[in-house]
């Protein structure tokens, strides 16, 4: 086992800078800085020695890219049985098991553990397949005290994969787990980011109290949010980023499937399938709307929106509205700052994206509905759904009381009934 040392005064130095979190703010003007390459952090503890084995690549490339010299091993272990073309394959194959956002994330996370190997000079040939010890030396120093434990939990989850992907053992065991335990523990309370704010009932009337509907862009602004907020879904499952990353396997485009019902009760709905949703992948997933009677009823407003932008093409994303020279997209970022800006007007404060599935869910719980029912509204494969759960102090008495009430009801018939015998 290779030794960790802390050498000299230099080395020390950056030490201090990496565990007290000390970074310097870049003095370059956001213009002048490269987007659509890597650039050079001048945060120290983003910073790494160079390395034949680590190119300059973005931080979604470098689980990818990135190597040591047990990756030549591996790959001559698996020519002796498989073509080029085979093991290329089976890495992409590999690769695509996470998001490519996610691959960002994961690369952010390598960068700091070639970091820490740098600073107390661990071979190269020691940084794969690493040991547990080094493993978890790394995140005790890097990450207890100074950032959450989900941070960590990422970091560990790029570097199994990095391992992965070039066929390494990982041997991350029992100490790695009781390290994590500690490091979770000790994650200053400043990472701990408060519960997101629901968009409340208060919300979506003041939100169409500004809109216009006779504007295009407003019903289609209007239309999003009553979705958001009455079907509990992520803006991403029906917006896009930006027009260049619109990608019609991923986006929910005008023509996709809907259907249109009416229930025994005598509700409309109205339901559009989004081809890819967080937990169903590339399965996709449908959205129902159903009709609320009231001011903010997500089927008029959808049932608006694609009449007032009729002329947007079926190609196009669902949310695009027409313009006088064609459509144009509804970006998240566009639609975000329609809603906060109305907000803020109205005294409110900004809100982010997810308090529209925070708040419906919270909606449908305060009024009664069946929580496993809105389990299934979200879309939620497990109740992590319950951590969306506000206003509790309002949702707990609700569904306690009704049972509490039922339970005496069942009490008095069967006393009546032991009467009457």
């Amino acid at each position: 086992m290779h030794r960790i040392t802390f050498g000299n005064s230099a080395d020390a130095e950056r030490r201090r800078a990496v565990e007290t979190g000390h970074s310097v703010s870049s003095s370059r003007p956001q213009s002048a800085r490269r987007p659509t390459g890597p650039r050079t952090s001048a945060n120290p503890y983003n910073r790494i020695e160079p390395s034949p084995f680590r190119p300059r690549v973005l931080a979604k490339d470098r689980i990818r890219t990135w190597r040591t010299p047990y990756t030549f091993h591996s790959l001559r272990s698996l020519s002796s049985s498989f073509s080029p073309e085979l093991i290329s394959r089976w890495k992409s194959v590999l690769s695509a098991s996470v998001d490519e956002a996610t691959h960002g994330s994961y690369g952010a996370g390598l960068l700091r553990f070639n970091h820490f190997c740098d600073l107390n000079h661990i071979p190269e040939n020691e940084r794969m397949p690493a040991s547990e010890a080094l493993l978890s030396m790394f995140i005790a120093s890097y990450g207890a005290g100074h950032v959450a434990s989900g941070t960590v939990s990422t970091w560990l989850a790029g570097l199994q994969l990095w391992h992965a992907v070039n066929f390494a053992p990982w041997l991350g065991d029992t100490l790695l787990s009781r390290t994590k335990k500690g490091v979770s523990k000790m994650a200053p309370s400043s990472s701990r980011r408060p519960p997101r704010d629901p968009v409340s009932h208060n919300h979506m009337t003041a939100l169409r109290a500004s809109l216009d509907l006779s504007n295009t862009r407003d019903s289609a602004i209007w239309a999003v949010a009553c979705a958001a907020w009455a079907d509990c879904a992520r803006l991403g499952e029906v917006l896009i980023d930006s027009p260049a990353k619109f990608d019609p396997a991923r986006n929910v485009t005008r023509g996709c499937p809907k259907k249109r019902g009416l229930a025994s009760n005598g509700h409309k709905s109205f339901g559009f399938k989004v081809p890819w949703t967080k937990t169903r992948g590339s399965e996709g997933d449908w959205l129902t709307s159903t009709e609320a009677f009231g001011d903010v009823d997500a089927v008029s407003a959808l049932e608006h929106h694609l009449f007032v932008n009729g002329t947007v093409p079926d190609s196009a994303p669902l949310f695009a509205y027409t313009t006088t020279s064609g459509w144009a997209h509804l970006t998240r970022s566009d639609f975000l700052a329609c809603c906060n800006d109305i907000w803020v007007a109205a005294g409110m404060g900004a809100l982010y994206g997810h308090g529209f599935r925070i708040g419906g869910t919270t909606h449908l719980l305060l009024h009664g509905v069946d929580p496993w029912v809105v389990m299934k509204q979200g879309r939620w494969t497990s109740a992590a759904f319950l951590l969306y759960w506000r206003n509790i102090e309002e949702i707990l008495p609700l569904f306690i009381g009704d049972a509490l009430d039922s339970f005496a009801s069942i009490k008095e018939s069967v006393s009546r009934l032991a009467n009457s015998l």
